[in-house]
């Protein structure tokens, strides 16, 4: 495909607009002063402050107009600095995307691209809009961010008459390559429509009505009050001007002209206490929403998990063999309750096979201590849990070259390699790993019925816990041409998950505590939702 000629592209992005989401302008700073002066309490300083102008008490007025510019300049200072932060770290967001122009291949600012135009991503790519999938190579995409499912997932590409399946903008592909042909851009791509349901202006908050109330409570009581004792005072034949003095000085006293600005300062310092927490506050009178919080909506992945895939348990002949602290430098390997050791030969041809067929790598650790894996992350989880035994893919493709392979297929769900035996000239060994399911289904041999049987069973007991359960064969082999595809030995299983975030449990126990029901709100499947909201206490036991 060659794609759209630059006019046409030009002429396109005239009429789409460009690839942005659109939110609402920063305002200017006159909007958040305007806003803080018309709060009534100072509403009511304003008016006693022009009074005592009018009467001539000029240091009464200087008090006044000090403390209206003071609790002004806390609020405003507080919103400005909070815009400016949301504004960096969108600057930080601008990148470039590969695209096929009039057959030529360029780089192109995502904020420039136009349906029609046909982007080339490769791993590690974020989806720069909507479009549908015209090539596909081993594509995983990780589509976290929309859906909240932490497994990466496949997309099928343009085939003669079948359309292709389409990618959404702000996801990532984790592994393989793909060209797209964009559909969407801007607010009508998935995160635009996102935005504008989010777009909304914010009511005013518990506080704000109170104070609110308070200040014309107390505004109508004072002019009363104030209005009795002129009108008395000059019924008595007092002078117009002491009365008039006498009442704007009842009202600025009667008025609590600190309580704005104590409010103010108080918020501003419950805002910074967040910030040093990672939390910016655009408006000072949320800091105080949080405090009328009576339900919490928390997302799963990311928020009360860690983001990555991790092994619990594996599966071999001999029993299931448990993971303790699988994201560690070390991990414990046990069954029953008691040590395994990693020498065992089921439990190792296992980890082999997984280290074998395997597309991903683990990171320097010099280099980058940041980052668990490159890769996707189901296959970064086996080389983790794999190293934790001893085993590296450096160590094992010296013995174990690599010679042929099916690359994962989404629909087939499975993928399978072939690798030659350093030591045994003319012998192969194939590997083949994938959903326990398809692979029962494809490869299953009469003799393997009564392992796959307890394999499958097995496999039901892990996913209804949450787990994402991956089967794991290989076999020995001469021809590895015609064996590629045959039935193979099953090795076992290897069962993991997104773990919880250790600090999970803590928050939500104290959420309860404060009175907070906490609900979780995830795209994920609805047994490993409903596992991680047991584990760290969404969901009570019992």
């Amino acid at each position: 495909m060659v794609g759209l000629s630059v006019e046409e592209a030009a002429r396109r992005l005239a009429a789409t607009g460009t690839n942005q989401i659109r939110v609402r302008p920063s305002m200017p700073v006159r909007a958040p002063v305007a806003a803080q002066l018309r709060d009534p309490l100072v509403l009511v300083l304003l008016a006693a402050c022009f009074l005592t102008l009018a009467t001539g008490d000029l240091a009464d007025a200087a008090v006044i107009a000090l403390v209206v510019v003071a609790n002004t300049t806390v609020g405003v200072v507080q919103e400005v600095r909070a815009d400016q932060a949301v504004a960096a770290l969108a600057a930080m967001t601008a990148p470039t995307v590969r695209v096929r122009r009039g057959g030529v291949e360029q780089p192109v600012p995502s904020a420039d691209l136009v349906p029609g135009d046909i982007v080339l991503l490769g791993e590690g790519d974020v989806v720069p809009a909507d479009g549908e999938v015209v090539e596909a190579a081993s594509l995983l995409v990780d589509e976290s961010a929309l859906t909240g499912e932490s497994v990466p997932v496949g997309h099928r590409p343009r085939h003669q008459d079948a359309a292709g399946e389409d990618v959404s903008a702000g996801t990532v592909v984790v592994k393989g390559r793909a060209v797209i042909e964009v559909s969407r851009t801007g607010t009508h791509s998935a995160l635009g429509r996102i935005a504008a349901l989010t777009d909304v202006r914010p009511g005013p908050t518990p506080l704000q009505l109170r104070m609110a109330q308070l200040g014309r409570v107390l505004a109508v009581t004072a002019v009363a009050l104030c209005t009795v004792v002129l009108v008395l005072g000059l019924a008595h034949g007092e002078p117009t001007e002491l009365m008039v003095v006498t009442a704007i000085s009842l009202a600025v006293a009667a008025v609590p002209e600190s309580l704005p600005a104590v409010v103010a300062i108080a918020l501003a310092m419950g805002a910074r206490r967040m910030a040093t927490r990672h939390a910016i506050v655009r408006r000072l009178p949320a800091v105080e929403t949080l405090g009328s919080v009576t339900v919490l909506a928390t997302d799963k992945t990311g928020t009360l998990t860690q983001g990555v895939m991790l092994v619990e348990e594996l599966v071999t002949p001999s029993g299931p063999v448990h993971v303790s602290a699988a994201g560690e430098p070390t991990a414990t390997f046990l069954r029953h309750g008691q040590p395994v050791r990693t020498e065992e030969p089921e439990l190792r041809r296992l980890l082999e096979a997984a280290v074998l067929c395997n597309d991903a790598r683990l990171p320097n650790r010099q280099a980058d201590s940041r980052v668990a894996g490159f890769g996707d992350p189901t296959e970064v989880a086996l080389l983790l849990v794999a190293a934790r035994a001893g085993l590296t893919r450096e160590g094992l493709v010296i013995g174990y070259p690599r010679v042929g392979e099916q690359p994962f297929d989404s629909v087939a769900q499975e993928m399978t390699t072939v690798h030659a035996i350093a030591d045994r000239p003319g012998v192969f060994r194939v590997v083949r790993k994938g959903a326990p399911e398809a692979l029962a289904r494809r490869h299953r041999a009469r003799s393997d019925k009564q392992d796959w049987d307890e394999a499958l069973r097995r496999t039901a007991d892990l996913a209804a816990r949450g787990h994402r359960v991956l089967a794991i064969e290989a076999a020995d082999v001469h021809d590895a041409a015609a064996n590629a595809n045959q039935p193979l030995v099953l090795l076992g299983l290897v069962a993991m998950l997104d773990p919880a975030k250790p600090a999970a449990s803590k928050t939500i126990a104290a959420c309860r505590e404060a009175g907070i029901v906490p609900v979780l709100v995830t795209g994920d499947h609805p047994a490993t939702a409903f596992a991680i909201a047991q584990r760290v206490g969404v969901v009570m036991a019992g």
